[in-house]
């Protein structure tokens, strides 16, 4: 069964309009985020950090098909 992505309010100073948590595995977890001509996504694994437009976030843990990430602004 495949899971609808998980969506996350941000506030709009980072100039996203969408964010989600599309795809968790055991390894990696896949963030994406999109607004006004912008499309971004990454791949991160346990204990990595990522950054989507100026919005950083780093992966706490993956376990049992869930992600705990933590976020926080890089500008």
């Amino acid at each position: 069964m495949t899971k609808p992505p998980t969506r996350i309010p941000v506030d709009s100073r980072f100039g996203v309009l969408s964010l989600e948590v599309t795809s968790i595995t055991a390894r990696s977890v896949v963030v994406r985020a999109a607004g006004h001509g912008v499309f971004l996504s990454t791949s991160v694994g346990e204990g990595g950090t990522g950054s989507l437009n100026g919005l950083g976030f780093r992966v706490v843990e993956l376990r049992a098909g869930r992600a705990v990430l933590d976020f926080f602004p890089k500008r």
